[in-house]
């Protein structure tokens, strides 16, 4: 069942002015006995027709008061003895007075219109309810979901940290081993002086991993390049990252039999051959 729906269908209000056929009567009462909502709102429209009808009411006179209940305990009696001692005569001026004053009697239709007038005024703060509410649903139901999207942010990156220590851990784990040797790459030009980066490299493994210590940002289109040389050929050994990546540990590409590393600066993506030119770095490996 949509709830606020049904609540907003007006058989609420209907039920609560006696207006409801048996069958909505059935209804709502099946639904206020499963729906907190609904029951919640039953008594909210009944609750302010009753303000309504109270705030409207005018009290009879006292002495109108006190016939009727004279009626009431005289009943079947057909001399009526006024409460007040006053005469007949008196008692029928003073309807008639009252009768001039037509606001402050309350008959039976007027009563009903009062009661459809409330009925109109709780259908009213009903939808206004409704509305309420469903800005407010909307408005939470948005958050949840920014907050569903920022959970999600969160574990990706969660992720990718996790595979980054992972493998900052099998980098630290390689260095470690005896069989990896350090090459300090130095300037390679008088150009460029104070630049260093180290290469750490496992001759039995294979495995290459770069720290840059010092080198200039590269312009947005260019990128930085590490050959091995061996035999006397250079070999490509990948394009690195510059940035904060390269304050860490970046893993290269395999190389083997090497007699040197060196660094050079190519267009973006890397080049199939070195560009002597535009080299940064070098350093050999101790034997």
């Amino acid at each position: 069942m949509d709830v606020q729906r049904y609540i907003s269908s007006g058989i609420i209000e209907s039920y609560v002015a006696g207006l409801a056929t048996d069958q909505e009567v059935r209804e709502l009462m099946a639904a206020i006995a499963q729906y907190p909502e609904i029951k919640a709102a039953a008594d909210a429209v009944r609750l302010d027709m009753e303000r309504y009808i109270i705030m409207q009411s005018v009290p009879p006179p006292p002495t109108v008061k006190d016939r009727i209940f004279q009626i009431v305990n005289n009943e079947g009696v057909d001399t009526v003895v006024p409460v007040t001692g006053s005469t007949s005569a008196s008692l029928m001026d003073e309807a008639y007075a009252h009768e001039e004053e037509p606001a402050k009697v309350i008959s039976a239709a007027r009563k009903w219109q009062w009661v459809a007038a409330a009925a109109v005024a709780g259908l009213i703060t009903s939808i206004a309810f409704n509305v309420t509410y469903l800005n407010t649903s909307k408005e939470w139901k948005g958050k949840y979901e920014a907050l569903l999207v920022d959970q999600t942010k969160v574990l990706a990156q969660n992720e990718v940290y996790q595979t980054q220590l992972k493998e900052s851990d099998n980098m630290l784990a390689m260095m470690r081993s005896p069989e990896v040797k350090a090459v300090r790459m130095f300037t390679a030009s008088k150009d460029r002086p104070n630049l260093l980066a180290t290469v750490f490299w496992n001759p039995k493994t294979k495995d290459v991993i770069l720290t840059v210590n010092n080198l200039p940002e590269p312009a947005a289109d260019q990128q930085y390049q590490l050959w091995a040389i061996v035999n006397g050929v250079p070999v490509d050994a990948g394009v690195f990252e510059m940035g904060d990546t390269a304050k860490g540990f970046q893993k290269m590409k395999a190389i083997e039999g090497a007699q040197m590393f060196a660094v050079t600066l190519e267009k973006k993506g890397g080049s199939p051959t070195p560009t002597l030119t535009a080299m940064y770095l070098a350093g050999k490996v101790s034997s």
